[in-house]
């Protein structure tokens, strides 16, 4: 007989659980628990076997019999061991893993905050995971490396893992909506990737999206939340006179007559400096408008011009809130055949710009089925789909430049507003007459997949994956109108931009990916036995091309189209295609769940290698082995609840090597020749491929621990890992010029990344209803070259650290004691013009030149070789002077610490992200004082060397050439970034409403929240700069360095409900 059986499901300590899954044993028939922890299933027999499973906890059966209520207590995990995780082609036990693998808890990092970038929010949260950007652009895409950075030296892309999403490659994580994940998994080590091949050989970061759930009632749920940014740190531009005052004593530093500096039109006098201090006594703190006067706030005095009034270019051109908005809204839900689930999202962020205001516009959208056709055929199907919309405002300095770069580079009285009504020359009359760039991302993707299953414990799985991703750009200029003080006089108002911004662009990329996996899935469970075999193939095949067409001399720069134009046209475009195939297996034994074992095997095929080296073989083992299963552990059991060992060693070939690595190509340019009124094409001679070479094999060496402590309150995960990149494709033995091309390259080089990783995590309940949670990871890695032909310590040599930078170490600044002096104190200069040393001193006069010679208050080094000159010797290995390794820009000991608790209703989160040693020596004007007296001089760089503060931090003026590397700034310890920081990068304060509340008005669940982004930074840093820049290149010029678009601080109020 059947009846209709509820129940209730609660843990050891009587606190419901709601999600959990309740089935019928040997059926597809079942439910979820609701918020109450309570279900109802219909048409139940005496006989059925029901079955609870839920994350965490042990899987408990009940016989029916002749109840029909329940109330069923779940125990925690006896290993704490047992969470699922996916895996290559699968999933496995947390408890069985034998390799590397990390999993992010989205509940955490995901789910209870407002996240924007799924990349940015995977900051901290992984060890052995390192995320950077170069710099807080909207819609920017986070650079993604895992245990290095580096990999190879010949990796275009570094050790960028492999990014899958639901097992297909997916080109950028901006296209992803955070709402719609369901898991992460960092796979890490050789025997983790291998079953992926070549293209995995720095790891995979693995995402899984949300699908339904069959045998569940339809819930709808949704989400949004608004917020506003402010800038973390911006450069701060030296007062009005202070910075022409250090301008013109650099000046002076070169002709020691100078009575004027002069930079993009403007002059600077000792008279003109007073007037502008004069300027600001008078009128400072005045409304003036923006309109100048000539006489009071300007002047053209024997032919030049004067500015005296000072302007806070930041404040005209950025504003100090921007907001940000986004909303979700999901459907899920399933039949005892049928599961669904479609989801929608949207994000809007505006930028800083006050003028025309740059915008990131993303909108998401999912779609999932899964469909039992029989008994033995299961159907399944997803869509994703991804637009971007990012606006930014032309720029007329150059496409390489930031935005922002121009607002932080003149000196305070660069006017910045107008003469009759009418502007001058500057970043904001650019932007409030420019066009807006569009740029527009699509990305579609759909799969359609099916399993057989052929015999118990016997599955086949097989799916197609199509992949479309374009971009278009409309890129338009135009002129600029505006008074051009940079011409001098007689002061005009004209247009200046160049000829070449007169145009406009378009430029378009497709990239199509078409992707086939099928593979089959043998289990079989014996009494102390357990065997999983997996085979199968896998296959990419990518073609991309683009185009780009141009046109010059535009009617109208408000109707910038090609047919609207007049000029000169220029078109081009290019055309690729890749493609990869596998054949992979893997073996999983098991014996008493105590000794684990795992075999992988890959043979790998790819279109980047010649015929004859396409196809190798890589294979991979791993073993486990858990202490806790011997009796002799039961005692200690309540201390140390779960124990195991593991190692794994495999290889992997590397694919990211760029598409004509292996083959001669010839490139084509316009000559200098002219046939009538054709320029001739000039094909260039093609470089030489040496039959010989082949892959790089990067091998790895993995040994971890996985524990749990006090009743499985503690969790702690280490592992120590040394991967090896040998048969490093790098230069050939330098040739003779007779030769007549470029020596070939050739597999000789090989590196070494060493580093552990620690993670550990602590969950406590108390009877009081608090919860309280706390995670820790701690990682650390060097990379070190172990072979390679090369002796200079600025390039690369056997038993070089990456990263490393060579410099002098500082030891003071120069006195006027360490110069002999005649009778009156004067300093004596030889006949060349140098400053005559005391004995004893070591002198630097092979980095003096025709106008600078070292005096009082410039810098002096060690010298460390004590030969009595400060010199770089040859700068190799066996002569480098008195060079030495001073600092490394690799970041080390990165860390993350996560805080949490709920209570009531009320839940706390706060996450701490930060870098324990990194050294950074960068250019560009914000670092160096004097790096291009033209530019601004910035508030941080006023404290210099005068006879009246002869303790300052930095020496006396110099105008270094736009160098960062000579006479005071020859890279030393003393101006080294100290790059460590710490940094709140996130917290959140929610509070989901009493249940008694909502059900009124027909909400499942409704939790509002408040949260802050990168709230607090801790650093040492002796410049305006955000300690998160630069760990990888950026492609701007490195004048830009600390002049970009700002890192923001983020405050946001959210709100989540579900029907």
């Amino acid at each position: 007989m059947a009846v209709r059986v509820k129940g209730k499901v609660i843990d050891s300590k009587g606190v419901t659980l709601p999600g959990v899954s309740v089935v019928i044993k040997d059926s597809q028939r079942g439910t979820l628990t609701d918020q109450k922890g309570e279900f109802t299933l219909d048409n139940v027999k005496e006989t059925d076997v029901l079955i609870f499973t839920f994350v965490g906890f042990k899987t408990q059966e009940v016989v029916l019999g002749n109840r029909v209520e329940l109330e069923v207590v779940l125990d925690e995990s006896i290993k704490g061991l047992d969470e699922v995780v996916v895996v290559g082609y699968g999933t496995q036990k947390k408890g069985n893993l034998t390799g590397a693998v990390s999993t992010v808890e989205t509940d955490k990092f995901l789910k209870s905050r407002p996240v924007t970038d799924v990349a940015r929010s995977l900051q901290g949260a992984v060890p052995g995971l390192t995320i950077s950007t170069t710099s807080g652009d909207l819609g920017t895409n986070p650079q993604i490396r895992l245990r290095g950075l580096t990999g190879s030296l010949n990796a275009g892309n570094g050790a960028q893992p492999l990014i899958l999403v639901d097992n297909v490659e997916i080109q950028s994580l901006q296209m992803v909506n955070p709402d719609d994940i369901e898991s992460i998994s960092v796979l890490k080590d050789a025997a983790s990737t291998s079953i992926y091949g070549s293209r995995a050989a720095w790891g995979v970061v693995l995402i899984t999206t949300k699908s339904g759930k069959k045998n569940t009632r339809s819930q709808v749920t949704y989400s949004t939340n608004f917020a506003y940014s402010t800038p973390t740190t911006t450069p701060k531009i030296a007062g009005a006179a202070d910075g022409p005052e250090y301008a013109l004593a650099a000046a002076r530093r070169t002709n020691p007559a100078a009575t004027t500096f002069g930079t993009v039109g403007m002059y600077f006098t000792d008279e003109s400096i007073q007037r502008i201090r004069d300027w600001k006594s008078q009128y400072g703190g005045q409304n003036l408008g923006n309109d100048m006067v000539m006489g009071r706030d300007f002047e053209i005095k024997d032919g030049r011009l004067y500015f005296y009034r000072p302007w806070d270019a930041e404040a005209m051109f950025m504003r100090k809130w921007a907001p940000q908005q986004t909303h979700n809204l999901g459907i899920t839900g399933g039949s005892d055949k049928t599961s669904y689930n479609l989801s929608i999202g949207y994000l809007g962020q505006e930028g800083v710009l006050k003028d025309k205001t740059d915008k990131f516009d993303r909108y998401n959208g999912t779609f999932s089925i899964n469909s039992s056709i029989n008994k033995w055929l299961d159907v399944n199907g997803k869509i994703l789909f991804s637009k971007s919309v990012f606006e930014t405002p032309f720029s007329f300095g150059g496409t390489v430049y930031d935005p922002l770069y121009y607002i932080y580079r003149w000196h305070r009285v660069y006017p910045y507003g107008t003469y009759e009504g009418r502007p001058f020359r500057s970043a904001v009359t650019e932007t409030q007459q420019a066009q807006m760039i569009n740029t527009t991302e699509n990305f579609l993707r759909a799969t359609i997949g099916g399993r057989l299953k052929l015999m118990e414990g016997l599955t086949i799985d097989a799916n197609y994956t199509y992949s479309n991703t374009n971009r278009h750009v409309r890129d338009v200029g135009g002129k600029v109108m505006a008074w051009n003080q940079w011409n001098g006089v007689p002061l005009k108002y004209e247009s200046y931009a160049s000829a070449t911004y007169d145009r406009v662009i378009y430029r378009s990329l497709w990239n199509e990916l078409h992707t086939v996996k099928a593979f089959g899935t043998y289990q079989k469970e014996l009494t102390n036995h357990s065997f999983k075999v997996i085979a199968g193939m896998d296959m990419d095949i990518s073609q991309d091309w683009d185009q780009s067409s141009e046109r010059r001399g535009l009617i109208d720069m408000n109707l910038g189209e090609l047919p609207l134009a007049t000029g000169d046209q220029y078109v081009g475009g290019s055309r690729g295609h890749w493609a990869t195939q596998g054949f992979f297996g893997r073996i999983n034994y098991g014996y008493k769940d105590k000794f684990l074992l795992e075999l992988n095997g890959r043979y790998d095929g790819s279109s980047f290698f010649p015929t004859r080296t396409q196809w190798a073989f890589f294979p991979s083992i791993s073993a486990g082995y858990v202490l806790t299963e011997e009796p002799f552990m039961k005692p200690i059991e309540p201390v140390l609840s779960s124990l195991k060992i593991r190692g794994s060693y495999g290889s992997l070939g590397n694919t990211d090597v760029g598409t004509t690595t292996f083959r001669p190509t010839m490139g084509t340019t316009n000559s200098s020749w002219w046939i009538g009124s054709t320029n001739m094409l000039t094909v260039n001679t093609p470089a030489l491929v040496p039959a010989a070479l082949t892959w790089e094999t990067i091998r790895t060496l993995d040994f971890g621990a996985d524990a749990k402590l006090l009743n499985n309150k503690v969790g702690v995960t280490f592992d120590w890992y040394k991967r090896t990149t040998s048969d490093m494709i790098t230069t050939g033995i330098q040739l003779p010029s007779s030769f007549g091309a470029a020596a070939p390259r050739r597999n000789y080089g090989e590196m070494q990344t060493t580093g552990w990783e620690l993670a550990v995590d602590f969950n406590h309940g108390f009877t009081n209803g608090l919860n309280i949670n706390l995670g820790l990871n701690l990682s650390d890695f060097t990379e070190k070259i172990t072979r390679f032909d090369g002796t200079l310590v600025n390039g690369n040599y056997t038993g070089k650290n990456l990263g490393e930078i060579w410099g002098y170490e500082t030891d003071r600044f120069f006195t006027k004691d360490d110069f002999n002096q005649d009778a009156n104190g004067n300093l004596l200069r030889d006949a060349t013009g140098r400053y005559i040393l005391k004995d004893g001193i070591p002198n630097q006069t092979r980095h003096e030149s025709g106008w600078f010679f070292y005096g009082p208050g410039d810098v002096k080094y060690k010298d460390l070789n004590g030969d009595g000159t400060i010199f770089t010797g040859s700068s190799s290995l066996e002569d480098h002077g008195d060079l030495k390794v001073i600092g490394n820009s690799t970041p080390r000991y990165q860390y993350g610490v996560r805080l949490g608790a709920d209570w009531k209703g009320f839940d706390f989160n706060m996450f701490w992200q930060g870098v324990g040693k990194r050294e950074l020596w960068p250019s560009g004007s914000i670092f160096i004082p004097g790096f291009n007296p033209s530019d601004a001089m910035y508030a941080h760089q006023m404290d210099y060397w005068t006879e009246e503060n002869p303790n300052a931090f930095y020496p006396r003026p110099t105008n270094t050439g736009q160098s960062n590397n000579t006479q005071n700034f020859l890279i030393q310890s003393k101006y080294l970034l100290n790059m460590a920081y710490l940094r709140l990068k996130n917290m959140t304060l929610g509070y989901t409403l009493p249940k008694t509340l909502t059900e009124r008005i027909r909400i499942e669940r409704c939790r509002v929240y408040v949260n802050g982004e990168n709230l607090l930074t801790f650093d040492d840093l002796s410049i305006p700069i955000d300690p998160e820049v630069g760990y990888l290149r950026s492609n701007s010029p490195a004048v830009t360095f600390g002049r970009v678009y700002p890192y923001r601080r983020t405050f946001s109020f959210g709100l989540q409900l579900t029907f």
